[in-house]
């Protein structure tokens, strides 16, 4: 792993947190399927057309190899699916700026069923109407499939 200069700030995403209306969708969607997997959500409020550079491009790694990213023009929650047992996960943001980037590891061992879900709250230095975050800001934890009867 590259020591990118800047470190995010990481939390547990407990179960009182309440989840994106998109992301709750998706998990609920992925669980009826009984999916084992990495659901990765950015909440990237930088407009599509917008003409700076500065957005981040967040990203999940294993072992070398890019699962998924979120950019501005990608914004939907995106799943991947995983093979149960353990994985060492890289999340990033890249920015064009190396000095700019973060990036954390974290082991996950996954049961069948099981889903990740990573939520990052990059920094965006551009934006007005939303103050953003210092540093950017990851919220990651398992969930799983608590009532067999989901519909």
């Amino acid at each position: 792993m590259a020591d990118f200069g800047r470190h995010p700030s990481v939390k547990a995403l407990d179960e009182s947190k309440r989840l994106p209306l998109l992301v709750s969708w998706r998990l609920r969607r992925e669980q009826r399927r009984s999916r084992t997997g990495v659901l990765l959500f950015a909440e990237i409020r930088e407009p599509v057309r917008s003409l700076t550079h500065k957005a981040g491009i967040v990203s999940l790694w294993e072992d070398g190899v890019e699962l998924c990213s979120r950019t501005r023009d990608a914004k939907m929650p995106k799943f991947v699916e995983l093979s149960p047992g353990l994985h060492r996960l890289e999340f990033k943001v890249t920015r064009m700026r190396a000095g700019k980037s973060t990036s954390f590891l974290k082991v996950v061992d996954l049961q069948e069923g099981e889903i990740l879900v990573a939520l990052c709250d990059p920094v965006q230095s551009n934006v007005f109407y939303r103050r953003s975050p210092d540093a950017d800001t990851w919220a990651v934890g398992v969930r799983s499939r608590r009532d067999p009867d989901l519909p």
